[in-house]
């Protein structure tokens, strides 16, 4: 959810984006803060837009 408490995506318990990606790509572009519903904190958006590329370079 964003700042203002509205629930712009939607994720699996272990992170799994299933719908919202525009949403929070745009948000994140805004610079807002995006928050997980059920606990409060602070989403890692980094979790989200890793590039596979980067993350394949990092495990090989």
């Amino acid at each position: 959810m964003n700042e203002t408490g509205e629930i712009i995506a939607k994720a699996t318990h272990d992170g799994t984006l299933v719908g919202g990606h525009h949403r929070i790509a745009v948000a994140a572009s805004l610079g807002q803060m995006l928050l997980w519903q059920d606990s409060g904190e602070p989403v890692n958006l980094e979790t989200f837009f890793r590039h596979p590329a980067s993350s394949q370079r990092r495990m090989a």
